[in-house]
């Protein structure tokens, strides 16, 4: 089922088509922007101005590696050149994941066995940190609080029915912050 969908069944909204997928995109958009896009990244990782980055037998990703996807690693040694014959990409037995993902560990044994890395290395990966399903849940969620805030009413009375409404923004942060728990990511 189609997210807008899913937010139309779940909120009982009556707003456009239009409207529901705008408020979807600026949501989606600033999940991305907190919490880095969803799907494959690349990114380099060295310094290839320092020479003692060669020593280096494992690395250290931000973003845990989903090991079900595919991981596409190349080692471009000598750095400078910008010839292709500079890049090797690496087979599986090359590397191993360790620690939920976040570290690979060089192998000697392998196809490409090498004691150290080279001084820089590029990776393809989908990090296991915030799946999609865990987005689109938090993009309901944060659906319901928008399109239940009423403004600055704070609460409202009717003989025996009262209705106080939360602060809107700490809401919107919890379920923000749901998605940071489940990534094992660290606020400071």
């Amino acid at each position: 089922m189609a997210l807008i969908d899913r937010v139309r069944e779940r909120t009982g909204s009556d707003l456009s088509d239009t409207e529901l997928q705008a408020m979807i995109d600026g949501i989606l958009a600033e999940i991305s922007a907190r919490f880095g896009p969803a799907g494959a990244i690349t990114v380099d990782i060295g310094d290839p101005g320092d020479p003692h980055s060669r020593r280096d037998r494992s690395l250290r990703l931000s973003r845990p590696i989903d090991t079900g996807e595919t991981i596409t690693i190349t080692e471009i040694d000598p750095r400078h050149t910008g010839d292709a014959s500079a890049e090797t990409l690496l087979s599986d037995d090359d590397y191993r994941v360790l620690h939920g993902g976040h570290t690979i560990e060089r192998l000697v044994g392998g196809t490409n066995g090498r004691d150290r890395w080279a001084p820089l290395v590029r990776i393809t990966y989908t990090p296991s940190d915030i799946t999609g399903a865990a987005r689109e849940e938090a993009v309901i969620k944060l659906m319901l609080v928008d399109l239940s805030n009423r403004g600055l009413l704070k609460s409202e009375r009717a003989g025996d029915y009262a209705f106080t409404l939360g602060d809107p923004s700490q809401e919107r942060e919890r379920i923000l912050a749901s998605l940071t728990a489940r990534s094992g990511t660290v606020l400071a």
